[in-house]
């Protein structure tokens, strides 16, 4: 008797792009907690993923991978891309993001899956940008090992992101200042952004790509607008500084905490019992106090924290408003994302505050392509869109 072989199974894993349908199931890939430092939290995009990546792109692509025999969604990640000055012109840059693999797959070489996607549809631009910080050991596993099927990553070099608690001692950076030669901000004054600025706004966007590079090509009538890119924002965030009437600073205090959380719910059995008393220890340690569980961190993200790259002191002037801005609002703790390569992230070392380093780069299959980027432009990375 012939006996045939049983049909190799179909695979249940379908790789798709997402559609609405699937919001409920990419919050909760997004939310898998992570532990650091004996804290469990959560980074959550509640209520709506799709909303929340609003802020992040102009065009959208996020995809997933879907087990359709359990009918559920296994694997995502974020590709999509959005206006910005690169070489001091306006061309679309991707930007991926929110790779993540439901805790249960990992090890089925999902990852690869996702980057036969990733080749796909990575053309104009043929290249992403990606960050990846230190503590996400997942995702720099995937990216630098060099896998077949994963694009190739192409570093550009280290970035931090500043959770600031305190501005440091006057004294320490006045000394600084005064030895770096930085020009004075007596002659400067500040206001709230008014209608009446919003070409200015624009055009000192476009003067400030001449210094920096992937700063997002913004109109800032659209803020005026309403347009959902700016959601959490109004034009009463905004803090402009002027010298001779001329725009020579800005920034934009953004609470994202109606679209983006990171909540606390773990504490380690130590931590716990101690909390309390390490919050009243904020007032002379000047970290960041710990919520309870269940609540969220709170602080505010800047908004295009711009001036010129050597004007430390207008920078400085400009962290010292949107702190005591942020604390007349409840909150006192404000972040922001500067490269190692910008001069404004040496006064870094003053602020006291969470820190986390990562790396800058490019994910490829089409070559490298920093090489086509111009060198002296220093890297801009929105702490609110990354």
């Amino acid at each position: 008797m012939k006996t045939n072989p049983p049909h190799a199974g179909k695979n249940p894993l379908i790789t798709r792009e997402a559609t609405l349908a699937d919001d409920q199931a990419l919050r909760e890939l997004i939310a898998v907690p992570m532990t650091t430092k004996g804290v469990q939290i959560s980074f959550q995009r509640e209520p709506s993923y799709f909303k929340a990546s609003d802020i992040l792109y102009r065009h959208k692509l996020h995809v997933v991978i879907e087990d359709t025999e359990n009918q559920k969604n296994v694997a995502c990640y974020s590709n999509g891309h959005r206006p910005c000055y690169v070489d001091k012109t306006v061309q679309n840059v991707r930007y991926a993001s929110d790779l993540r693999v439901d805790p249960n797959y990992r090890g089925k070489s999902l990852v690869k899956v996702l980057g036969a996607h990733v080749k796909q549809t990575l053309h104009e631009p043929n290249f992403s940008q990606m960050i990846i910080f230190n503590d996400n050991y997942a995702a720099r596993a995937a990216i630098q090992t060099g896998k077949t099927g994963i694009p190739d990553y192409y570093d550009e070099g280290l970035i931090e992101t500043l959770t600031l608690t305190h501005l440091g001692t006057k004294r320490d950076i006045a000394a600084f200042l005064e030895k770096t030669n930085q020009t004075e901000t007596g002659s400067i004054r500040s206001r709230i952004a008014q209608s009446e600025d919003l070409t200015a706004m624009n055009a000192f966007i476009a003067a400030m790509a001449q210094h920096y590079n992937f700063i997002p090509a913004y109109n800032f009538e659209e803020l005026q607008a309403g347009h959902h890119y700016f959601t959490g924002l109004q034009l009463s965030d905004f803090h402009l500084y002027f010298q001779n009437e001329k725009l020579v600073g800005m920034f934009g205090l953004w609470d994202q905490h109606s679209l983006k959380q990171t909540k606390i719910l773990h504490y380690s059995p130590v931590i716990g019992v101690f909390r309390p008393i390490y919050n009243l220890l904020t007032k002379i340690t000047k970290a960041m106090p710990l919520p309870k569980l269940g609540d969220s961190l709170k602080y505010h993200v800047l908004h295009t924290l711009l001036c010129h790259p050597k004007h430390l002191a207008l920078h400085h002037l400009m962290l010292e408003d949107a702190y005591q801005l942020s604390k007349q609002r409840g909150v006192g703790i404000i972040s922001f994302t500067l490269s190692h390569q910008d001069p404004r992230y040496q006064l870094n070392q003053f602020y006291k505050g969470e820190r986390l380093t990562g790396m800058h780069g490019f994910i490829s299959f089409a070559g490298d392509p920093r090489p086509n980027f111009d060198k002296t432009l220093i890297p801009y990375l929105e702490v609110g869109r990354i």
